[in-house]
């Protein structure tokens, strides 16, 4: 038996399997005096690998006008956020918002979740949300290896509350093995159902991508030797 211990202490020594956060954007604690004057895409505040870890948008954008009508301002602002699914003791800052317009440009339209996900497997995608009362109705979330060609994993009818939930929305696509490991994993959070005309909101805050650590071939070859040394023990 203690040979099978310190076997397994080894191997999470070496790097066994662990769920853990990959990326993480909690939105600035004071938004810019224009808050739709956003920089693009708004970097990841926490990442665990070396790659990209971005949020960007196909929504209309700040078009840069000094005095800019709500046309102008774009799709996409900054209001106030939560502490709901706060990772790494963030405070309540802000929270990114899509808002629709009189032209309801917002309708149909999506924020891009870009993340490297080199030796993670069984991701997790977790934020806080709030939708105003001529919100979106419905959320879909799909997914990619290149950022062009998306599936469908999910959808979901919201609840027009006008406040953040009690607890964070979680989308688990641990099931979802064909982009697991890749450098380059995108996740697509699409709106639909605004109320024609208006200017109604779907508001994300602390997003979360978590995966589980894939052992190093080095703590797969000592799960190995744990279990050869159990089987002989039993023997």
């Amino acid at each position: 038996m203690k040979i099978v211990i310190a076997a397994a202490a080894l191997v999470a020594a070496a790097g066994a399997a662990s769920a853990a956060p990959i990326a993480y954007w909690s939105f600035p604690a004071t938004a810019p005096s224009q808050n739709y004057n956003l920089s693009y895409p708004i970097l990841a505040d926490f990442k665990a690998t070396a790659g990209v870890a971005s949020i960007d948008t196909d929504a209309p954008k700040y078009d840069g006008s000094p005095a800019p009508n709500a046309i102008q301002q774009g799709a996409i602002q900054y209001f106030a956020g939560t502490t709901v699914n706060s990772q790494f003791g963030a405070v309540a800052g802000q929270a990114l918002s899509m808002r629709n317009d009189t032209l309801d440009r917002a309708q149909g339209k999506s924020l891009f979740v870009r993340f490297d996900g080199s030796g993670y497997s069984d991701y997790k995608l977790s934020y806080a949300e709030r939708y105003s009362s001529t919100g979106p109705t419905g959320v879909s979330i799909s997914y990619s290896t290149d950022g062009i060609n998306y599936s469908v994993f999910t959808s979901y009818a919201t609840n027009r509350s006008g406040a953040f939930g009690a607890a964070a929305q979680v989308i688990d696509l641990s099931a979802v093995n064909s982009i697991e490991g890749f450098s380059s994993v995108y996740f697509k959070i699409t709106f639909t159902g605004f109320n024609a005309g208006s200017n109604g909101t779907a508001r994300i805050d602390n997003v979360l991508v978590e995966g589980t650590l894939i052992p190093t071939p080095a703590a797969a070859s000592l799960l190995g030797l744990v279990g050869l040394a159990a089987a002989r023990r039993r023997r």
